[in-house]
């Protein structure tokens, strides 16, 4: 286009600025549906297929830092280097072009807009992406204003003409071009029109359909030499939902899961191995050995935008990454977390979501800590009816894992960061949640028993805030194995706090849970059935053992402990990693294996459970309820069947 030219006529050429994000390695997470996708769109317009619903627009939706930038990214660079999906009738034949409009950044809707058609809008966006960004120091608005006397020129289809006419003479005779279109943050669009109409009475536009509906003909047969698959990225799936049918072509929802642990360790190892990381004798490199650090990757919840701010972090010491790796065992991981914590607070501003409607706050939390199943049109505040679970997803920083590949149903996930965010304004504990659950806890001697008995109180002042009075033994113990009486039995719920005891027990206070202090007797709460190996000690991982154990408890408390106690009916729980024999069951005995850590802990904080596992624990903590129907007194004995190093 001359009009470019124009615009290029005192441009200074740009050296591209890599920033933090595009310094993040890829990791690549599964495209093959895309492709899918994108495969059946080319053969269908080789075809010459007429049916528009044939064709698929991609769409990534969901909460702001999941990655759904990011897949697009991960999904253009595979067309790029792994081009298996080519058609024979292109093969040899095939030049690619990735193109990325923001309207978040660098390409945003004005008040400019509004006497433009929506081809233009979009053609001139398309046009500076190719002709201008990351090439001339160049803003959008400047290269807008320069072009403005030729803007009606800036159609869709002239834009795309102009591009293949550009790259034509590098082209062999009769090439094929394949355009990839991420349009991101879509919902952008829709929020512009809607204050345009509003505040400066533009007539309504459509934007998005009718952008949609010219991108989708670079979709549909005949075959042309210009193929644009567009690809949208953006928190308002919905607008897209309400889209579909006035544009005809189809909208096909592209999962868009987090980072799982391997991926985040490929990550942190694509810097370490910068350096030459060190390694043990058998070849396993030290850093991935590191518990804080693993579990502050697991606390990011594979937020990508998490996972950034994490390494930030850790690399901001001196020295950078280096320094970092080589010093791992030695860093600060608590004030690292304190400080992700307080960046993502800054990013989301999760805080005012939790003052405008504490009610809400609570029910996602529970709903997420449980991972209990929601729908898009689920209410959990039945005084805020257009509080849906979809509109959430979109102006507020929910994420959900679909239930399955099929389902309509999904859980809410709530990093650990976003937990304890929760915590400060909720108060469900009286201590920051970051110091209750420390990434670095040097007390190994009892950091499983601090461990349970904090979760044990978290999620039973959370059931208190939402209302509960009381709860079934099976509804406070997801997931534990025991017989069906004592899994209903039914115990009112007071709110607890967690202590240390400073002598042998009975408690002072009898509603919190007690934490033997070094030195003090845990004989009558901890089960003792050890199968020695490699310095290993299991439980035996029968009922008759635990019953054992149980019966020794019992008998054990004497003098002012027994006088005390022995108007509770007691019961013990035992955590093992060993399987057990479900079959053979033992009234008042329940039962928690490390494979139903998920269920009982919920999915947030069972990663967290099996790091605590892994240290010495050695000692019993109690907890003290109430029985509704008779009042008469429940005793837990919170035993651990682990190992001691």
């Amino acid at each position: 286009m001359d009009a470019i030219n124009i615009a290029l006529k005192d441009a200074i050429t740009s050296v591209d600025i890599v920033g933090p994000d595009d310094n993040m390695p890829f990791m690549e997470r599964d495209t093959d549906e895309a492709i899918r996708m994108i495969i059946r769109n080319i053969n269908n317009n080789l075809k010459y297929c007429k049916s528009k619903t044939d064709y698929d627009i991609l769409v990534s939706g969901g909460a702001p830092g999941i990655g759904k930038t990011r897949y697009g990214e991960e999904l253009f660079k595979h067309l790029e280097n792994n081009q298996n999906w080519v058609p024979s009738e292109w093969k040899n034949n095939l030049h690619i072009v990735g193109l990325y409009l923001d309207f978040g950044n660098g390409c945003q809707l004005d008040s400019y807009d509004d006497e433009l058609t929506p081809t233009v809008i979009i053609g001139l966006r398309i046009a500076f992406t190719f002709f201008i960004e990351r090439k001339y120091k160049m803003k959008f608005e400047t290269f807008r204003r320069l072009i403005w006397e030729y803007r009606d020129i800036f159609m869709i289809s002239n834009v795309f003409l102009s591009i293949y006419n550009h790259i034509h003479i590098t082209l062999q005779p009769n090439q094929q071009l394949f355009v990839f279109l991420h349009i991101d943050e879509f919902q952008l669009i829709d929020q512009w029109e809607s204050n345009a109409v509003m505040k400066r009475q533009m007539a309504i536009k459509q934007l998005f359909k009718e952008m949609t509906n010219d991108l989708a003909s670079f979709l549909f047969g005949p075959p042309s030499r210009i193929f644009v698959q567009t690809f949208l990225s953006g928190t308002a799936p919905q607008l897209v939902k309400s889209t579909k049918k006035p544009a005809g072509v189809s909208f096909t929802f592209v999962n868009c899961p987090q980072l799982s642990l391997r991926a985040m360790l490929n990550i942190a190892n694509h810097y370490a191995q910068k350096f030459d990381p060190e390694t043990f004798d058998c070849g396993t490199y030290k850093w991935m050995l590191c518990q804080p650090f693993l579990q502050l990757l697991e606390d990011t919840g594979g937020l990508p935008r998490a996972l950034q701010y994490v390494l930030d972090e850790c690399f901001k010491i001196e020295g950078g990454e280096k320094e970092f790796f080589e010093k791992i065992y030695k860093q600060h991981f608590n004030t690292i977390f304190y400080n992700v914590k307080h960046h993502l607070q800054e990013r989301y501003n999760i805080y005012k979501t939790i003052e405008n409607n504490e009610k809400l706050a609570l029910e996602l939390l529970y709903h997420s800590i449980d991972a209990i199943p929601v729908s898009y049109n689920t209410c959990l505040d039945p005084s805020k009816q257009d509080y849906t679970i979809e509109k959430l997803e979109r102006d507020s920083h929910i994420i959900l894992n679909p239930c399955d590949h099929y389902s309509f149903e999904f859980t809410i996930k709530m990093p650990f960061f976003f937990i304890c965010l929760y915590n400060d304004k909720l108060k469900i504990v009286d201590r920051e949640l970051e110091e209750v659950f420390p990434v670095q806890n040097e007390m190994y001697w009892q950091s499983w028993e601090i461990f349970v008995a904090n979760y044990d109180a978290f999620r039973t002042n959370l059931l208190i805030k939402r209302g509960k009075k009381s709860a079934r033994l099976g509804e406070l113990y997801r997931g534990a194995h025991g017989t069906q009486t004592t899994l209903n039995i039914e115990v009112e719920l007071k709110e607890l706090t967690v202590c240390y005891a400073k002598e042998q027990l009975p408690c002072v206070k009898p509603m919190d849970k007690e934490l033997n202090s070094i030195g003090a007797s845990s004989e009558a709460f901890v089960i003792r059935a050890i199968v020695q190996n490699n310095n290993l000690y299991y439980l035996s991982g029968t009922a008759e053992s635990l019953k054992k154990e149980h019966i020794k408890n019992l008998e054990g408390t004497t003098g002012e402990l027994h006088k005390i106690l022995s108007q509770c009916q007691h019961i013990t729980i035992a955590f093992t990693i060993q399987p057990f024999d479900d079959t053979i069951l033992t009234n008042n005995c329940l039962i928690i294996m490390k494979s139903n850590f998920k269920e009982y802990f919920g999915p947030t904080f069972a990663s967290r459970a099996t790091f605590y596992m892994t240290k010495d624990i050695n000692h019993g903590s109690i907890e003290n309820y109430e029985e509704n129907s008779s009042r008469k007194k429940v005793k837990l004995d919170f035993s651990v069947c682990e190992r001691s190093l």
